[in-house]
C-alpha cells in the first residue's frame, strides 16, 4: 500500500515531533518533512515531494495570507490547517482562503487522523466542535460578511487590520495611494461602515488581523 506522505509546517519543534509521533502510529502515514516558517513550506512545495500539507497558521511568514498564496500557485495541494485557534470566523476564513481542513490543536488524534484520511483522500474536514459554532453564526449575524469583498478588499482589510496605513498598503500591493484608498471606501460602503472605528471593530469581529 502506497503510503501518504504529509509535510508538517509548524514554528515550534516539540508539536512538529509530537506531530510525528501521531502520524508515526498509522502505518499509512509517512512524515516527508518539516519546516517552521512560510518560506520554508513554499521551498518544500515547490519540490513537490508530498501528499498533504499540514499547516499551522501563527508561523513566521504563514497565517491566511500564505494559504491563498499555496492555493493560488497549487490549487490541487490538499491543506490540513492545525492550530491553536478555535474562533470560527478564522476558520471560515482559512477555508474560504483555500485550505481543505481545519482542526484545532486541542483536538484529539482520533480526530487529526480522520481530518487527514479525509483530506488526504480528496475530501473536506472542520473539527466537529466548530461546525454548528459557524453554521449559527452566520445564520444569527445580520451583518455583512467577508465573503461578499473581492479578495483584493479582504487584503486590504486584513492589512489595516494589522496597522498599515494606505501608503504602506500601496506600496505593498504595487498600486497607487489613489487606488487603495478608493478601494478601502468601496469596502466599507458594502460593509454598511461609516469610519475607521467601525471598520476596526468590524475586522476584530471577523478575525482579520490575527494571523
Amino acid at each position: 500500500m502506497k503510503k501518504i506522505r504529509l509535510w508538517i509546517a509548524d514554528d515550534h519543534l516539540i508539536v512538529r515531533k509530537g506531530l510525528g509521533h501521531i502520524v508515526g502510529t498509522c502505518p499509512e502515514f509517512v512524515v516527508a518533512g518539516e519546516s517552521e516558517d512560510g518560506a520554508g513550506t513554499l521551498l518544500a512545495v515547490k519540490k513537490k515531494n508530498f501528499d498533504l500539507l499540514l499547516l499551522d497558521l501563527s508561523m513566521p511568514d504563514g497565517g491566511i495570507g500564505l494559504i491563498s498564496q499555496l492555493r493560488s500557485s497549487w490549487p490541487a495541494l490538499p491543506i490540513l490547517v492545525l492550530t491553536m485557534h478555535s474562533e470560527p470566523h478564522l476558520a471560515a476564513r482559512a477555508i474560504q482562503a483555500g485550505a481543505t481542513g481545519f482542526v484545532t490543536k486541542d483536538a484529539g488524534a482520533e480526530i487529526l487522523l480522520v481530518a487527514i484520511r479525509t483530506v488526504a483522500a480528496g475530501g473536506r474536514f472542520m473539527d466537529p466542535r466548530l461546525t454548528n459554532a459557524l453554521l449559527f453564526e452566520r445564520l444569527d449575524s445580520s451583518e455583512p460578511l467577508p465573503e461578499m469583498l473581492s479578495p483584493r478588499e479582504r487584503s486590504i482589510l486584513e492589512h489595516l487590520a494589522r496597522g498599515a496605513n494606505i501608503k504602506e498598503i500601496a506600496a505593498q500591493f504595487g498600486r497607487s495611494a489613489k487606488t487603495v484608498s478608493v478601494q478601502k471606501s468601496r469596502l466599507m460602503r458594502k460593509l454598511g461602515l461609516e469610519n475607521n472605528v467601525e471598520l476596526f471593530e468590524y475586522a476584530k469581529r471577523h478575525g482579520f488581523g490575527l494571523l
